[in-house]
């Protein structure tokens, strides 16, 4: 069971990676760091909640985005 959760998480985040959302998921590098800061692992576990948060938030965030119009064009750059 252990070993099928984790080649599920780590294929998820070779996925994730693929897309290239992993700059969204997590920061890649700290400043004074020279190795990456998180394994396909990581990103493969942290990646579902990133997914999961990010449809349940989806229509708040665009309620908020409707209030403040000058923000727009920022907010649908980033969904680019």
């Amino acid at each position: 069971m252990i070993t099928i959760a984790y080649s599920c998480a780590i294929f998820r985040g070779r996925k994730l990676k693929a897309m290239g959302v992993q700059n969204y998921i997590c920061r890649l590098r700290e400043a004074d760091r020279l190795p990456r800061r998180h394994s396909t692992f990581w990103v493969g576990l942290y990646g579902q909640l990133w997914v999961s948060g990010w449809d349940f938030c989806q229509e708040l965030v665009e309620s908020l985005m409707r209030l403040n119009p000058n923000k727009l064009p920022f907010y649908q750059r980033g969904l680019r």
